[in-house]
Order: structure tokens, then sequence, then C-alpha cells
């Protein structure tokens, strides 16, 4: 098992079609593509959210404490054998810094996690993997009943600044959730989230944002805003609204 540890700020954006066209234009003099971005195109993006069954983390989320987490299983596809790699994080937020841990497993160890609670026997284990594994397992232990809830999927374009590789810049769209068959297994398909039309980008960042992109920012008029794709659902979950009718308003979560 494998991991990686991340530390940094995100801000939100959402752009219309030609404000996402004309920035990752523009951007490009000073930014290159991911490398999953194969020919400049866009990826896909498969993860499971974790909660209670009384919603604790979500509505902890929404009520803006200074420290939130999220547990949440990701993959780039649909597991087919039990030996496909997945993404199992854990994602925290503290006075607006986020700092995410991530470990790689196969499927099949992701499932016995999820099913036990506990964290499986690796065949290569080192302290830190245990340690992430005993992270993940201890979520399971304080939120009682914790097991997937919902499911978010996007496809993504990604880029790097050529003078700082962990400077990123994030474009969603085709935000697509579901209730029902909550399961990496049933494919990818779900209801959309963002109105027609419309991309989030992020931009991710450990320190100051450019000055070339700021003054862009300014210059077009592009404003950050506060945009959680599970708590954006869980809002139009619980206010039995059309999902697309909640995004725009100014009491984003």
């Amino acid at each position: 098992m494998a991991i990686s540890v991340f530390k940094r700020y995100e801000k939100k954006f959402l752009l219309t079609a030609e404000q996402y066209r004309e920035t990752v234009d523009y951007v490009q003099q000073y930014m290159d593509f991911d490398k999953y971005c194969v020919n400049e195109q866009d990826y896909s993006l498969l993860n499971l959210y974790f909660d209670t069954p009384e919603n604790l983390l979500i509505i902890q989320s929404t009520n803006k404490p200074r420290y939130k987490e999220k547990l949440r299983l990701r993959a780039y596809f649909p597991p087919k054998t039990p030996d496909d790699k997945v993404f199992f994080e854990i994602k925290k937020k503290y006075k607006g810094i986020v700092t995410k841990r991530r470990a790689v497993m196969r499927y099949g160890e992701a499932v016995e996690l999820i099913e036990t609670g506990k964290a499986p026997v690796l065949k290569k284990d080192t302290y830190i993997d245990n340690q992430v594994a005993k992270e993940i397992e201890f979520m399971f232990k304080r939120y009682e009943g914790l097991a997937p809830k919902i499911f978010i999927a996007y496809d993504r374009m990604a880029m790097f600044a050529k003078d700082n590789p962990e400077f990123r810049l994030t474009f969603d769209k085709n935000i697509r959730t579901r209730r029902e068959n909550v399961s990496l297994e049933y494919g990818d398909y779900g209801t959309q989230l963002l109105p027609e039309g419309y991309y989030l980008m992020e931009i991710k960042i450990s320190d100051a944002v450019p000055l070339w992109l700021t003054s862009y920012l300014s210059e077009k008029k592009i404003f950050m805003t506060s945009f959680s794709k599970y708590g954006k659902e869980y809002q139009g979950f619980v206010t039995g609204d059309p999902i697309n009718s909640v995004i725009l308003r100014s009491d984003d979560v």
C-alpha cells in the first residue's frame, strides 16, 4: 500500500462554458496538462462518500465549523476485479487549510475495510501504511454506522504550473450523483448536479495564488465561491428542490 499526503489551500469558482474556454486558453502559457489528460482530454473520477445513518459528517460540514473531515473511496473506472487499484482518502479542513491523506489499495482490501471496519492485513506493510490504515479504521469506530452514502463522479481537466508542480488547476464538469446502488461496481451514472454549461474550477496551492492568475480572475470578474459537491447534493436532497435550482444561490456550503 502506498500513501500520499497533501496540505494546501483550495479555492473554488463556478465558470460558464465561455469562461472555461477562455481560462484554459489563457493559463496554458503558464501551465501544462496533467499526465492523466491524455491528448489534452479530461478523465473521469468516481467517488463514494461515507457518512452515518444520521448524515452526521455532511451536517457538520454544512454548519461551517473550523474543523471538518470527510472519508471517500476513489477510482478512475468501475473496478472489475478485487485486484483493481482504488484510493481511500481522509480529507480534513482546518481554518481553510486542506489536508488529505491517501492510501492506495486493492479494491478487495477496500471492500474488506468497509464491511468489517478494520484495516486490511497488508502484504508489504510499513509503519506509515499501517498508520493511515489505522486512521481510516478509527473513523469507522468514531462514527457509528459509517458506510457509503452517495456516489459522486465527474469529468476533470487538470493542469499544473510549469514552475511549480504543486500549484494545480482543475476543471470539473458533468458532475453526477446518485443515492441508489452506492457502489463503484454499479457503473458510472447519476443525476446532474451543475446546470448545463457550468464548470467547477478549483485552485489547489500550498502558498499564494500567483499574480498572473489573480489579475486575470479580477479582469474577467470571476469570483470565488464556497462549493461542496456532497454539500450541494445534500442541500437539494433535504429541501426537495431540483438539484440545479440550489447551485447558484449565495448560501453555498
